[in-house]
């Protein structure tokens, strides 16, 4: 086994300062990592055998691998960044294996396709009121742009626009896998603009965030919708539907099923999804790719055997 590097020194404060070139949730979510680091070290030096304990500690409490996977790479990034030895060494590595075996492979969110998405949107838009009308544009935008809960928060009205023939477009500015942020335009139906339509009229908005906070009593105020509370919208209107253990991601993931299974190939699918790698689109629509791949379209069926 090689030497234990040197002891690492990071601050939570400074990486936040010096990562502007992270997405924000990520920045965001490596800070609070890194300070929760810091609590669970009490003290000890950051070092390959110190969080390697830390991780076994954590793992040993319930926190998930992914959690773990997570301080590991907040970790790095922040050595890397503050010029310090990364101390992610053979022990963590270790940690990280035993912990990802013992939990097993990672339970998929359940996936809202096409199908699902209009009956909720469908289902929302029937409470009559400016936050049914609200949920339901964003199912239907968020189903038909394949967008990750932060990229629908972040919405503007002005990145809403129309075709000639009634359809729309809408500008993701920045998102996970875009961050130089040159954006890019996506694609809605001219169902989901009468429901966009129909939430504006409602709140009486033309400028500022597409999506925001109503308090009681249907007061729309000029406070963006979080990206919890939209996790959470889509979550409740997946289960007003029959689908249980939705997520913020179970839009984006139904409809990359949905559009496997309607014959996309996997190019068009990973460009209307913008992955950059078949790895996720693989994962979310592997029944669909199977059915619609190579040997299901291409090889006959045998004659009934004798």
């Amino acid at each position: 086994m090689k030497p234990e590097s040197p002891a690492c020194q990071l601050s939570a404060d400074v990486f936040d300062a010096v990562s502007g070139d992270l997405a924000p949730q990520t920045r965001r979510a490596y800070a609070m990592r890194l300070r929760l680091l810091k609590t669970e070290l009490g003290g000890a030096a950051l070092t390959d055998s110190s969080l390697s304990e830390v991780l076994a500690s954590m793992a040993d409490r319930g926190r998930s691998p992914s959690t773990l996977a997570q301080v590991v790479s907040a970790v790095r990034s922040a050595a890397h960044r503050l010029d310090e030895p990364d101390p992610v060494g053979p022990l963590c590595d270790m940690t990280l294996r035993i912990h990802r075996r013992a939990a097993g492979p990672p339970r998929q969110a359940a996936g809202v396709d096409w199908t699902a998405s209009d009956l909720a949107a469908d289902t929302a838009a029937t409470r009559g009121n400016a936050i049914g009308l609200r949920d339901a544009a964003i199912i239907a935008v968020m189903s038909d742009a394949l967008l990750r809960v932060g990229e629908a928060a972040a919405l503007e009205i002005a990145d809403v626009g129309r075709a000639d023939d009634g359809s729309g477009r809408i500008a993701v500015r920045r998102s996970k896998t875009d961050q130089e942020a040159n954006g890019t335009l996506l694609f809605l139906r001219r169902a989901t603009m009468t429901r966009v339509d129909a939430w504006l009229q409602a709140a009486a908005i033309d400028d500022g965030p597409l999506f925001r906070r109503i308090r009681k009593g249907g007061h729309v105020t000029p406070e963006r919708l979080s990206a919890r509370s939209i996790r959470a919208i889509v979550t409740a209107s997946a289960a007003a539907v029959g689908i249980d253990g939705a997520s913020g991601h179970s839009l984006r993931i139904g409809s990359a099923q949905s559009l496997v299974r309607a014959g996309a190939q996997l190019p068009e699918a990973m460009l209307a999804g913008r992955w950059t790698t078949p790895a996720m689109l693989s994962r979310y629509a592997k029944a669909e790719l199977a059915q619609n791949g190579a040997v299901a379209r291409l090889r006959p069926d045998d004659p009934t055997p004798v």
